[in-house]
């Protein structure tokens, strides 16, 4: 529903997913190799939601791609742990997995505020909305050219956290 408002929508989400999908298995067929398809389909998924969000995707082996699974994985293994931590969250409690939440964490924060970053840089003169992050930044710098008394980007919660999140 709600991607629907920009691109072509669902027709546009359904080529990105085919192309997805025919670069991974062509990467395979030219390898001539048996393939492990659970990292290659995280990559082929992966690739359709940054695609959307940010008009960008990655190859096999690619560093940024490859921290993202880490921080991914990190994340995962560190909140589906059954701990007395997740039950109390002490904030104060020496802990080993809040530890590593938070070095994970910070690494998809710098990843995400580099893509905000090179979006808000970008040159829109052209009026192309290349995906959903174009579209949030869109939203905002028009609540914030209206700036009215009872409307402005803050009140209707499009802070720059709000964006990356």
């Amino acid at each position: 529903g709600a991607l629907c408002m920009f691109g072509e929508g669902s027709a546009s989400i359904e080529k990105i997913k085919a192309q997805s999908l025919c670069s991974v298995l062509s990467e395979a067929a030219a390898a001539e190799l048996s393939l492990d398809l659970s990292p290659e389909l995280t990559r082929a998924v992966t690739n359709v939601i940054c695609s959307l969000c940010f008009n960008s995707s990655y190859r096999k082996g690619d560093p940024e791609f490859e921290a993202m699974l880490r921080y991914s994985q990190g994340i995962v293994d560190t909140v589906a742990k059954d701990s007395l931590v997740d039950i109390f969250p002490w904030q104060m409690f020496p802990n080993a997995d809040l530890r590593l939440l938070k070095e994970c964490v910070s690494i998809r924060d710098k990843l995400l505020q580099k893509q905000y970053e090179e979006h808000k840089e970008a040159d829109y003169s052209d009026h192309v909305q290349r995906d959903l992050l174009d579209a949030l930044l869109r939203a905002k710098r028009s609540a914030e050219n209206n700036n009215t008394a009872e409307i402005s980007a803050e009140s209707v919660g499009l802070s720059d956290d709000h964006l990356l999140m």
